[in-house]
């Protein structure tokens, strides 16, 4: 069917009707509505500010004499933070963390024993190297993320990830497992406070 507008064919159908463009522009685009924008930067200061204070608090014991250092502290890195990691990008839910850290405090704890019997023992039992890890994703926070948590626990650098891949050394090359490398990327992804779009899968 032909909808004029005009005089003249309407290239959109639908876009035609005002109220369709309004609705177009406010619900089914969410994201970029102006005020959308706004509200969830201001969301994401606050939650990053409070954050970053309890922080500051915690690293100072709470010292009254740091509150005013920590106040432009607090400031400086939520703006810092907003900049180098925009609101409208997949956030770390906090909560998802505290279910997280029990197992990675128990792999860094079995670890570091690990790395402490192979350096005690006479015949050195290491076969350091480096491995080329495959990733399932290509996001780049969540890869950030993972690196990062793969270098703290002991035995293992990571180096740069990117386009799904990711370079780890290992003390022990031998015992690498891309299952499990593939199980702790799981566990990172689910940090996150909505789902990588599909368009960053690897091979997607």
């Amino acid at each position: 069917m032909s909808l004029l507008r005009g005089g003249k064919r309407c290239p959109r159908a639908l876009a035609c009707f005002p109220v369709v463009g309004i609705l177009e522009s406010t619900v089914i685009r969410p994201a970029t509505h102006k005020g959308t924008r706004e509200t969830m930067r201001l969301a994401s200061a606050l939650n990053r500010s409070v954050f970053f204070a309890l922080l500051w608090v915690t690293l100072t014991g709470g010292s009254a004499d740091a509150l005013i250092y920590g106040g432009l502290a607090v400031a400086a890195a939520t703006l810092l933070s907003l900049r180098l990691y925009p609101a409208d990008q997949p956030g770390i839910v906090l909560w998802r963390v505290a279910g997280f850290l029990p197992r990675f405090l128990a792999d860094a704890f079995m670890g570091g024993l690990d790395v402490a019997r192979r350096a005690l023992d006479p015949r050195l039992p290491i076969a350091p190297g480096w491995v080329r890890a495959q990733l399932t994703n290509r996001n780049e926070a969540a890869g950030v993320l993972l690196g990062g948590v793969v270098s703290i626990l002991p035995g293992s650098l990571a180096a740069g990830p990117g386009d799904a891949e990711m370079d780890v050394h290992l003390l022990n090359v031998t015992r690498y497992s891309a299952d499990g490398m593939q199980a702790d990327e799981r566990r990172v992804l689910g940090l996150f406070d909505r789902r990588i779009d599909s368009h960053n899968v690897a091979n997607g």
